[in-house]
């Protein structure tokens, strides 16, 4: 029975001292890569895009990041901003505002956030005193406005977009 009882503690020993070395000499996994949350979308005014319209995420939570940061619509009026390494009880505020156009409505965005948002923004443009009408007969029906639709998104170059890195 003793000879049995040797044999398998010299097995049976070499298996757990194995065991903890390697649980002591393993090195972790590495972390996953940080999260990336890209807010993008477009500024427009009846049928056409808004050039050169500042939009403003303003982070909430423990972000980091003082203050919102901004980024300004290209041609298309289209805007990017790529975040890395928010944390998930980040929300986010977004303000529009514009030369020539009132400021658009904030849009409240709530933790935790998506890793892709789109968000665009209508904008109204800033009302100008109306010309006074010509003395004399005036037409019985007002000149036909065209149908305002919504124009086509084109999407910001990615290369061209604000890039934040959140520090942990």
């Amino acid at each position: 029975m003793k000879k049995a009882g040797t044999w398998i503690a010299g097995i049976i020993g070499p298996i757990i001292v194995g065991y903890v070395v390697w649980l002591i000499t393993r090195t972790p996994p590495p972390p996953p890569p940080p999260a990336v949350t890209t807010f993008e979308g477009m500024v427009y005014s009846g049928s056409a895009p808004v050039a050169k319209a500042m939009v403003a995420v303003d982070l909430s939570g423990t972000a980091g990041v003082n203050g919102p940061v901004h980024d300004f619509t290209d041609d298309n009026g289209a805007y990017r901003i790529v975040f890395t390494g928010l944390p998930s009880d980040a929300g986010a505020t977004l303000n529009v505002t514009a030369n020539g156009y009132k400021a658009a409505a904030s849009k409240l965005l709530a933790s935790p956030l998506q890793n892709n948002i789109h968000v665009d923004f209508p904008l109204d443009p800033v009302m100008t005193v109306a010309p006074q009408p010509v003395p004399g007969p005036q037409p019985l029906h007002p000149p036909e406005q065209g149908v305002v639709h919504m124009p086509v998104y084109v999407p910001k170059i990615a290369s061209k977009a604000v890039r934040i890195q959140i520090p942990h």
